[in-house]
C-alpha cells in the first residue's frame, strides 16, 4: 500500500480528521500558554536588564488566560476529564445512569447556555466602545470574545457526548462514568447503530 493510499484510508476511517477534532481546544490552549510564558519571560528579562516593562504585558497575559480557561473547560468536557461524582453511579443500572446523564446535559445547556446568551450583548458593548489594549492597536474585544467562543465549544462538546453516550446505551455498552479525570483518548462513534452479529454469522 502506497503512502497516498494509506493516507486516503486513514482519512476515510476518520483517523486524520479526528485527531484535530479531539484535541482542538488543547492545541490552541497550549499555543496560547506558550505565548504567555514567552511574554512573561521577555518582560522579566526586560525589567531586569533595562529596568522597564511592557505597559501592555499584564493586560495581554490576563486576556490570554481568559481564552485558556474557556478552551480548557471545553477540552475537559470533550474528554470527560472534569470532576464528577461517581460513587453511587457505579452501582446504578444503565437506565438510571442514562437518566442522570440527561440531568447533567440539561444543566450544562442551562448554565453554559445562559452564559453564552448574556455574553453576546456584553461583547457588542465592548465592540461599540472601541477600546484597545494600552500601548497597542489590539482591540480588547478579542479577549471578551473568549466567553461566547468558549461556551459555544462547551455546548458543542456536550452535544457530541449526548450522541456518543446515547449510541452506547442503545447498543447495551457500559456508560457508567469513572472516577478517573485522566484524558480519555476516545473517538466518538459516528457510525449508525448496526448489529454486526448477523454479518459475522454468515
Amino acid at each position: 500500500m502506497t503512502v497516498v493510499e494509506t493516507l486516503r484510508k486513514r482519512v476515510a476511517d476518520g483517523e486524520v480528521t479526528t485527531s484535530l477534532e479531539r484535541y482542538f481546544e488543547g492545541y490552541l490552549a497550549m499555543v496560547l500558554l506558550a505565548i504567555v510564558a514567552l511574554l512573561v519571560f521577555v518582560d522579566v528579562v526586560n525589567r531586569t536588564v533595562r529596568g522597564t516593562q511592557f505597559v501592555w504585558g499584564l493586560e495581554v497575559v490576563e486576556g490570554l488566560f481568559i481564552w485558556i480557561t474557556w478552551l480548557s473547560a471545553a477540552f475537559a468536557v470533550r474528554h470527560s476529564s472534569h470532576l464528577r461524582f461517581t460513587l453511587l453511579r457505579q452501582r446504578w443500572s444503565a437506565r438510571r445512569n442514562y437518566v442522570m446523564y440527561w440531568v447533567e446535559w440539561v444543566l450544562w445547556f442551562v448554565v453554559v447556555g445562559t452564559i453564552f446568551w448574556h455574553s453576546i450583548p456584553e461583547l457588542e458593548r465592548h465592540a461599540e466602545a472601541g477600546r484597545i489594549v494600552v500601548g497597542t492597536s489590539i482591540p480588547d474585544t478579542l479577549f471578551y470574545l473568549a466567553v461566547p467562543v468558549g461556551t459555544a465549544l462547551i455546548l458543542l462538546r456536550v452535544g457530541q457526548e449526548i450522541l456518543h453516550v446515547t449510541r452506547r446505551y442503545r447498543r447495551g455498552d457500559t456508560i457508567e462514568p469513572t472516577a478517573s479525570i485522566e484524558i480519555e483518548d476516545r473517538a466518538y462513534d459516528t457510525t449508525d447503530d448496526v448489529d454486526d452479529t448477523d454479518g459475522e454469522s454468515q
